[in-house]
């Protein structure tokens, strides 16, 4: 790994955690999912990956750990590999607005793993995951959103650090 990618990555997971702790006011709606999903589509799973991960872990020293971190771990991971599966088309005029839908899906496929989870734990999968749905509506739109409004700036940033 070079230094450029080093710099990037330590960029966008201090937006991430900066953005997922300064949005906490509007539930379920941050930066980290859509960072998550740039990086896997522009640097690849692995790097999503590593984003995923480091940006979750220190965005908790601030919230809070739990039981809920690892679940988050693994949802972020698989929308980073999920992602990263659309780096063909991530030059076609019309990917960002594919990008947004993506994060659509993503919002809802990331509360229906911590409900997992949490049956996993707790039981009574449907009352958790149709308590969830507003949340995770909001996550969606949240995505919808801030993928329109990052995802050419990220782009272009990619572009000029050659990454």
């Amino acid at each position: 790994m070079n230094v450029r990618k080093l710099t990037m990555l330590s960029m966008l997971i201090s937006i991430a955690v900066i953005g997922r702790i300064y949005m906490t006011f509007i539930p379920n709606v941050q930066p980290l999912t859509t960072i998550i999903m740039i990086t896997a589509v522009i640097m690849g799973r692995t790097n999503g990956i590593l984003v995923a991960t480091v940006s979750i872990i220190v965005s908790n020293l601030y919230l809070g750990f739990g039981i809920w971190t690892f679940p988050q771990i693994i949802s972020y991971s698989l929308i980073a590999i999920i992602c990263g599966s659309f780096c063909r088309l991530k030059d076609k005029k019309y990917f960002v607005y594919l990008l947004a839908l993506i994060g659509v899906f993503a919002g809802y496929f990331h509360g229906l793993i911590m409900s997992l989870f949490e049956y996993l734990i707790f039981g009574n999968f449907w009352a958790y995951y149709l308590a969830g749905i507003p949340f995770d509506t909001y996550h969606a739109v949240g995505n919808l959103l801030i993928s329109l409004i990052l995802y050419h700036p990220i782009k272009s940033t990619f572009k000029i650090m050659k990454v």
